[in-house]
């Protein structure tokens, strides 16, 4: 029988305090951005909270939300002057996106007319230009806001922090001092490239094993867009998962032996930051790194784990790290998909009786990228204008080529190069595979609707999603000969 008591949501939240930190904390971040810069007045919040709690206890959430605008203050960046030229010293953020006519990419500013500063700038360069991550550019340049017709993609740049864009060439380009290639990622990408002759199928490999920005065809990333497919491209939890996985299954024998659990886990953890290593750490890998970490340590100290611990403990600290990171549509996305496969799916699952394996796994697997494909589809809305419904049938049968071209490009890697081409192209077969499906749903034109929520519909939508998932807490199902006998 189902039953409903507001004890239950409690008890709830009780099991996983980082929820609340982590939400007063992101409080904090979003007052701080939206109100003026006030590093003083945030600290002396901080220290009257930190007090009140010596006789109030909840005080600790003020505090905490203080703390998230203090530490949105300290990483505040500046604006730079615009429409006037400046000299500027810029670090490039992320590898460069090439569009065919031109290229583009993020850079930190370090300083501006030879005064140190923290600002954002988006940089547009000539197709022949591309620029990777760790890049050192000093120009003469104009900085100019991002254009009104950009809609929401101009307010997310701006609430990123960027202070508007920057055109860079040879003509402007004082000093240029590259980044140092021999990285893993580096190393890595080419490494797979030189076993395989270049194409559609090779490009998407890379991209979803290796983190690769490597897709050059447009034809293949609107394919994507437009079927709702675009996450598949990103390196994300679900890659790292897969080699969390794969490891835990690899050495299992080592369980039989004396220690052997702490070995298995401290082995599994260092490896799966070296595959993150491998794809260059971008921030999704990161976050699924320490939340797999928390995960895999805490079977050596025995404790109950809880997903929902790690999930929140794992975004508190990404956000004290760089709380811009907030308003990174990427950040958002996965957040949001990993919350609804906790919260929502893995409850689902287990009502859900299935005999035989594979039944079971496509089961499941519906399950999933139905919960992810409801969870995203409102910020999917809000910044591309569109909503697919397909892609709840593609995830499942994308996430089936995905994790072969993660286990065939990795084997690539550690086999040598005599017998590397073998899993080399049995990955770009995969990825053929996936970008023939993904095509088939573009041109038929179906399972997708071009809609752009307004940003205030955008919060009304998820509130409303917040209000309904609490309120799941509170139901339980209990056995009515249970009540009877407790009554008797």
């Amino acid at each position: 029988m189902l039953k409903f008591s507001t004890a239950h949501i409690a008890e709830k939240f009780a099991k996983m305090p980082m929820a609340l930190i982590t939400l007063a904390f992101i409080a904090g971040v979003v007052t701080a951005a939206y109100t003026p810069p006030g590093l003083v007045v945030w600290l002396i919040m901080l220290v009257i909270a930190l007090a009140l709690t010596l006789f109030w206890k909840r005080a600790i959430f003020v505090a905490v939300l203080a703390l998230g605008g203090l530490v949105f203050n300290i990483h505040r960046t500046t604006l730079l002057p615009q429409g006037q030229r400046v000299r500027v010293v810029m670090k490039v953020a992320d590898d460069g996106h090439n569009y065919g006519s031109y290229s583009t990419c993020a850079a930190d500013v370090i300083s501006c007319n030879a005064t140190p500063c923290r600002a954002r700038v988006r940089i547009t360069a000539d197709s022949l230009l591309i620029f990777e991550s760790g890049d050192i550019i000093c120009a003469d340049v104009v900085v100019r806001p991002f254009k009104p017709a950009d809609g929401s993609y101009a307010r997310s740049m701006y609430r990123r922090g960027f202070s508007g864009r920057v055109s860079v060439g040879d003509g402007n380009i004082v000093q240029f001092i590259p980044s140092e290639r021999s990285t893993f990622h580096h190393r890595a990408v080419e490494r797979v490239k030189s076993l395989v002759p270049p194409g559609d199928g090779r490009d998407v490999a890379l991209s979803v094993s290796l983190g690769a920005r490597a897709i050059e065809s447009r034809k293949v990333s609107d394919s994507y867009s437009d079927s709702g497919a675009s996450h598949l491209l990103a390196v994300s939890g679900m890659h790292v998962g897969v080699v969390f996985l794969l490891l835990n299954l690899l050495l299992l024998p080592l369980s039989l032996f004396w220690r052997g659990n702490i070995v298995r886990a401290v082995v599994v953890v260092a490896m799966v930051w070296v595959y993150v290593a491998l794809c260059g750490y971008p921030t999704s890998a990161i976050r699924a790194a320490i939340m797999f970490s928390v995960l895999q340590l805490s079977y050596i100290s025995k404790s109950r784990h809880l997903p929902e611990n790690s999930l929140f403990a794992t975004a508190f600290l990404m956000l004290a790290v760089d709380p811009y990171m907030l308003f990174e549509l990427s950040f958002d996305l996965s957040f949001v998909a990993v919350v609804a496969i906790i919260f929502v799916a893995r409850p689902i699952i287990e009502l859900i009786a299935c005999r035989g394996f594979v039944l079971k796994g496509l089961v499941d697997g519906m399950v999933v990228s139905t919960a992810c494909v409801v969870a995203t589809a409102p910020l999917i809305s809000n910044s591309f204008g569109v909503i697919s419904v397909l892609s709840i049938v593609i995830t499942p049968i994308a996430l089936i080529t995905a994790q072969l071209m993660i286990i065939c490009n990795l084997a690539a890697l550690v086999l040598p190069l005599s017998a590397a081409h073998i899993p080399a192209q049995a990955a770009e077969w995969c990825g053929t595979v996936q970008n023939s499906i993904v095509a088939w749903t573009t041109e038929w034109g179906v399972g997708y609707a071009h809609l752009q929520i307004s940003v205030g519909t955008l919060i009304v939508t998820y509130l409303l999603m917040i209000v309904a998932l609490v309120a799941s807490f509170g139901f339980r199902i209990e056995d009515e000969r249970t009540d009877i006998d407790t009554k008797k």
